[in-house]
């Protein structure tokens, strides 16, 4: 018997949705969120699953370690799995391993999709329209097959399309062949290709030293349904810049009071200085003609004109 009820869900009082629009971009292990209106935020993508997962993979090296003990005809004089039709032995103490170890993945699942519940009702406090960079999670296993695992950013995402379309939202899509926004910067309109390992954009217009996901997410925040580059306003950049940098130095001030950070924020370490300015070689990649100048943009060569933001 099932019992179907008509009308909305309860939505707690504390989670009332906003009206702002969000630009959000997913990392394998960090989660960059930036809206039009103030709100900016750049975090380790389910921070608090690192205990459990130690203890699950503690358990999983016992299992080996049992598996081993108990069938060590099954293995060569190099440690490695003999071929051909083998039969396995399972102790008892193994097989209260192996249902500790369940125990483990069932509490570690759950726990994940309580925190994947809580960033999504984060996000629509801050606003109802989500703007998010379609993203295969499938090709990401096999580079960050670890991360992917504990994190689950594919059911992440698919909790935020379903939360979206229950309170009424819209979720909004864009490929990343079209938009190409890690490449992009809106100074100068230019696109130039960043390998994975440069977290930070800097241009000679002026624009920068920015955090890569953070200003990706910034750039999804600003970007219109008719069109593939979003439309910023001077303005709009002048008092988005200053809360994306005080976002970066409360991460800093994280890392220099010991805390452990994903290597994709590209924070310099405890002593180190971020780079203020691009080589020469960099320099020549973008525009020479556009130069960034109290708070406008300004032709450097007579007879052309800056480019419409």
């Amino acid at each position: 018997m099932q019992l179907v009820l008509e009308g909305s869900a309860y939505q707690k009082p504390r989670n009332t949705v906003g009206t702002d629009t969000i630009g959000v971009d997913i990392g394998p292990s960090s989660l960059a969120i930036v809206s039009q209106q103030g709100h900016v935020q750049l975090k380790t993508f389910c921070e608090e699953l690192k205990p459990n997962a130690g203890a699950k993979r503690r358990l999983a090296r016992k299992m080996e370690r049992q598996r081993r003990a108990n069938n060590s005809q099954n293995y060569d004089d190099k440690g490695r799995v003999k071929q051909g039709r083998l039969t396995w032995k399972e102790s008892q103490q193994y097989k209260a391993t192996r249902r500790r170890y369940a125990t483990a993945e069932r509490k570690l699942a759950a726990y994940r999709k309580g925190l994947h519940g809580k960033l999504v009702n984060d996000l629509l406090r801050v606003g109802q329209t989500i703007q998010i960079e379609k993203t295969s999670f499938r090709g990401w296993q096999k580079r960050f097959g670890k991360s992917v695992a504990l994190r689950a950013p594919g059911l992440f995402y698919e909790h935020v399309k379903r939360i979206v379309a229950k309170t009424g939202g819209t979720l909004r899509e864009v490929s990343t062949y079209t938009t190409k926004f890690s490449q992009y910067c809106h100074g100068c309109r230019t696109y130039r290709k960043k390998p994975l390992s440069q977290r930070w954009h800097t241009c000679a217009c002026g624009i920068g030293p920015v955090q890569r996901d953070l200003y990706s997410a910034f750039l999804l925040a600003y970007l219109t349904s008719t069109d593939n580059t979003p439309s910023i306003a001077l303005n709009e950049w002048e008092g988005a810049e200053p809360r994306l940098q005080a976002e970066i130095e409360r991460l800093k001030q994280r890392a220099n009071e010991g805390q452990s950070l994903p290597g994709s924020f590209g924070l310099p370490k405890v002593g180190a200085r971020q780079p203020k300015s691009l080589s020469p070689n960099q320099q020549e990649l973008c525009s020479p003609s556009l130069q960034y100048r109290k708070g406008k943009l300004e032709a450097l060569e007579m007879g052309k004109e800056p480019p419409r933001l």
